[in-house]
């Protein structure tokens, strides 16, 4: 009875512990929002998979009329054609 009984909570544990958010994944609505409102994804574009991303490079205290260069940051890490279509939605949201 006490195997049954500790089997049973054990499964509640596992249950409730795989139900709760994964780390990050209560940022997902806000981070599609955010994109969304900054124009680095279209309005109307439906979300089919969030995947894990990574932290590449992280600038702090950046100047607010400096002007990002991602080749010179990105440009080891990230195919340059990748580059060449995120530059100019950085510079757009860099000039609002």
């Amino acid at each position: 009875m006490k195997v049954i009984i500790s089997a049973l909570v054990i499964s509640c544990i596992v249950a409730v512990s795989m139900a709760r958010p994964q780390e990050g994944a209560q940022f997902t609505d806000e981070a599609i929002r955010q994109a969304q409102q900054s124009y680095l994804i279209p309005q109307d574009a439906k979300i089919q998979k969030v995947e894990r991303g990574i932290e590449l490079a992280s600038y702090e205290s950046i100047p607010a009329r400096q002007r990002i260069d991602l080749f010179s940051i990105l440009g080891d890490q990230v195919p340059h054609d990748v580059i060449a279509k995120l530059q100019p939605q950085v510079d757009h949201i860099g000039n609002e």
